[in-house]
């Protein structure tokens, strides 16, 4: 295995039931913050950003699944079986990524990439690098 690290599965349900899985490396519960920020700010994706203006997030529910210790591949492979489990999962491409049928993925990046000029890409590099470096600073 390359790469290996370790990662908290968690589970989201949100206010009208639906149910977001994840994974992260971040203790404590600065991934469900950083869940909650991203809605708060009008930035989560589309399905989660809708729940969190039509009902808050006030009724979410966070559980921890486990922790595991693997591989990229590995926690996609657990990912994609809690995605495809669950009826009421909503996280995108239906886990297509998570299990390793990342060709469908690859191709949508590509068509996204491909829709902006490269200097647009660059200055979204920036800001992000941005961003990052600020994170990073704070974490110190």
């Amino acid at each position: 295995m390359s790469n290996v690290r370790t990662e908290r599965h968690y589970k989201l349900t949100l206010s009208d039931g639906s149910v977001y899985y994840g994974r992260t490396t971040l203790s404590g519960n600065k991934r469900y913050v950083n869940h909650r920020c991203n809605a708060k700010k009008g930035k989560h994706n589309k399905h989660i950003q809708e729940v969190y203006n039509k009902y808050g997030y006030d009724d979410w529910v966070w559980e921890w699944l486990g922790e595991e210790t693997g591989d990229l591949e590995h926690h996609r492979k657990i990912e994609f079986g809690y995605v495809q489990v669950d009826p009421k999962a909503i996280n995108l491409y239906n886990g297509r990524f998570a299990s390793g049928e990342n060709e469908y993925f690859k191709q949508k990046q590509q068509t996204i990439r491909d829709a902006h000029t490269p200097e647009e890409r660059e200055e979204y590099n920036r800001k992000y690098r941005e961003i990052y470096q600020k994170r990073k600073q704070k974490i110190v």
